[in-house]
């Protein structure tokens, strides 16, 4: 998702981040309406059906309101009017496109910028370039890549946004082999925050290209985005894995996982759950492994995922076009439960370089005991494994991006209906994260931006090193911080050296 607001923050003038209140509601198609094409769709929120016809979001937990309405624009034009219009009377907006973000919006109350008209699919004639709309999903993609015998480092969850998960770095099954999804990434159109739409790429405004690698949601909307297409590994058929294991089993497990800080591919990425079996009453560990190559080659690199004896167990060769479909036993319903709407998911990451077995034994002992305490609690210890072989290609300093190292990506994901136990669930997850941080392996806090919840800072959603260009680009290309809803890049950060 590509999110944008006026001066959202509270007030921090270290981090030059200024504070807004609620705006009052706004009389829509009269300040928007002339300046819109006839297919754009004005939407006042006292429409009754306006929550139907918006994006529906994958949590309600921090929420943002959009008590000004929402706009659904039909052309780049469009968005272009509606950013000037909107800036020029002070009112904030928030751009959606998939409707997956996880950062806390809480105090945002503004304006919902729509993008779903914007989810064309085009593939140049040589099949080796794809250009999308900003609101497509990666479930649209699966099929045509497919198709065409290419693919792209797309993440798990089929009904995220591609250009959304892009902006952030997008990780995903074949990171290993290819990268984050930005090391694909051509151009981009966007509408920036003047209200011009212009191409940044490597030959045109370098300087926004490279913001947008990384920590792209603050810095523009991005209308549409081209892509180089690498081919299908292993003609279209991945191997899959699937292994179950019980809670006895978890300390052993943990030692296998720390092992592949050293022994992991660049074709194998591995998934594991923690998760409590509400049917059979116990905790469990479920891996989802899939090897982007031949079956020979990948049962060598599985072997120890099966001398743990695993209750269940499952290796078969999968089209590339059935992947998703094929990981976990269904443990998790459709989409592994990621595309169910206004769930109330509570998250906290932590990105790692080291996989410190004694502290996830540790942790899932009282994960265990906080099952137990809390019946509605449905907590997930997720665990997302990849080589740092294909991240490592890209020059570090090529890109915004500052997570090029990590070799896993961690979150204690709180599923749970029941908010009143809000507090209880933060403070058992603050506290596991700090242990998590302490054992990453990291100088200091590192976070991948997407699975932020926006309490980390800016220096664990965009590295130190980061920082100082950054906040110059910013003042450069968004003074007035009219991008800084999801994990904002301060305006001036200590020690940088002027304006670029």
């Amino acid at each position: 998702m590509v999110l944008a607001s006026n001066l959202w923050q509270q007030a921090q003038s270290v981090l030059g981040l200024a504070a807004v209140g609620t705006t009052p509601s706004r009389n829509l198609t009269e300040l928007f309406g002339s300046h819109l094409s006839p297919d754009a769709v004005i939407l006042p929120p006292t429409y009754k059906r306006f929550h139907a016809e918006i994006q529906q979001r994958w949590t309600d937990f921090n929420a943002p309101s959009f008590n000004v309405g929402a706009i659904k624009p039909a052309t780049p034009s469009d968005i272009q009017a509606i950013v000037k219009i909107a800036a020029a009377n002070d009112i904030p907006f928030f751009v959606t496109g998939g409707g997956h973000g996880i950062t806390n919006y809480s105090s945002f109350d503004g304006l919902s910028i729509e993008l779903g008209k914007f989810n064309t699919i085009k593939i140049n004639d040589a099949q080796d370039r794809i250009t999308i709309g900003g609101a497509v999903k990666i479930h649209q993609l699966i099929q045509p890549l497919a198709d065409i015998g290419r693919e792209l480092p797309l993440g798990s969850c089929a009904c995220v946004g591609v250009v959304g998960a892009t902006l952030g770095g997008g990780i995903g099954g074949l990171h290993g082999r290819h990268g984050p999804l930005i090391d694909q990434l051509e151009q981009v159109e966007v509408v920036t925050a003047a209200g011009d739409l212009i191409t940044a790429s490597e030959k045109e405004n370098q300087d926004l290209f490279w913001a947008l690698r990384g920590a792209g949601s603050n810095f523009g909307i991005v209308t549409s985005a081209t892509y180089r297409l690498p081919e299908i590994s292993n003609g279209g058929y991945y191997i899959n894995a699937d292994f179950v294991y019980p809670a006895e089993r978890n300390s052993s497990f943990w030692k296998v996982m720390a092992e592949f800080d050293r022994t992991l591919p660049s074709r194998l990425a591995i998934t594991a759950v923690a998760f409590y079996d509400r049917v059979n009453h116990r905790p469990v560990i479920a891996v989802n492994a899939v090897y982007y190559g031949r079956m020979d080659d990948a049962l060598p690199h599985l072997k120890p995922f099966d001398s743990l004896n695993p209750v269940m167990r499952n290796i078969s060769s999968v089209p590339a076009d059935g992947i998703m479909d094929a990981a976990f036993f269904n443990f998790f319903g459709n989409d592994n439960g990621a595309c169910t709407p206004n769930q109330h998911i509570n998250i906290f990451t932590v990105a790692l370089k080291k996989f410190d077995a004694s502290t996830f034994e540790a942790f899932f002992s009282k994960m265990n005991d906080f099952w137990k305490e809390y019946p509605d609690y449905q907590g997930r210890l997720l665990m997302q494994r990849y080589s740092t072989e294909g991240p490592m290609r890209t020059p570090d300093e090529a890109t915004a991006y500052p997570n090029r190292e990590i070799k896993t990506f961690m979150n204690i994901e709180g599923f749970y209906s029941d908010p009143s136990i809000d507090d209880a669930v933060n403070k058992f997850s603050i506290e596991g994260r700090r242990h998590f941080i302490e054992s990453s392996g990291c100088d200091k806090f590192a976070a991948y931006s997407n699975y932020a919840r926006g309490d980390e800072g800016p220096i664990a959603w965009y590295g130190e090193r980061k920082l100082a260009k950054l906040a110059a680009l910013k003042r450069k290309w968004d003074p007035n911080q009219l991008f800084s809803a999801n994990n904002p890049v301060p305006l001036h950060w200590p020690g940088e050296q002027g304006d670029l």
